[in-house]
């Protein structure tokens, strides 16, 4: 779920397909309060996904960049970079972030990792290496630790997240009407 810190309600939010030309107008970059240069992925073959939500789709809430490991021994997504926008951020330099306007945007984004790797074929198996100070989020969200700082989502937890947090499917920008 995505929350609105102000009214504590649920927002809807939907995903919509990032590309390199966006990212250098609006200034996806650490310049502009982004921990990562989200170039980088687009450049090594990751596709870039944006969380926005109805009141403002042309805003990123957060950002996830995904590419398919066929290799047979591995089989699965991997996720290069997951990120919340600055106003979204827990933290700001290591300060509490009073201005944040959206809670959840990370499990989001990690719940949308799960259903695309079900909807590739990758049976839900997603990869990603984290931080130290990651662990607990992705362990709580039912990631397995795997070795150093990788982790893996197996079947059986992104079927559970997908269920929560995509029970009607993806919702995916612009909107069907």
């Amino acid at each position: 779920m995505l929350i609105d810190v102000e009214t504590n309600k649920a927002v809807p939010f939907y995903f919509r397909r990032v590309e390199r030309t966006e990212i250098k107008k609006n200034m996806y970059l650490p310049d502009n309060g982004w921990d990562f240069n989200w170039l980088h992925p687009i450049s090594h073959g990751f596709e870039v996904y944006g969380l926005v939500t109805e009141s403002n789709y042309d805003f990123v809430e957060g950002m996830i960049a995904l590419k398919q490991n066929p290799d047979p021994d591995f089989m699965c997504i991997d996720i290069d970079i997951v990120e919340s926008s600055p106003t979204n951020k827990k933290l700001i330099k290591g300060h509490p972030n009073l201005r944040r306007k959206h809670l959840g945007v990370g499990r989001c984004l990690i719940a949308f990792a799960c259903q695309y790797s079900l909807d590739k074929g990758f049976d839900g198996y997603v990869g990603l290496t984290s931080k130290t100070s990651k662990f607990p989020f992705y362990e709580s969200m039912g990631a397995i630790h795997t070795f150093g700082q990788r982790y893996m989502f197996n079947d059986i937890a992104s079927q559970q997240i997908t269920r929560t947090y995509f029970p009607g499917g993806v919702l995916w920008w612009p909107k069907q009407i």
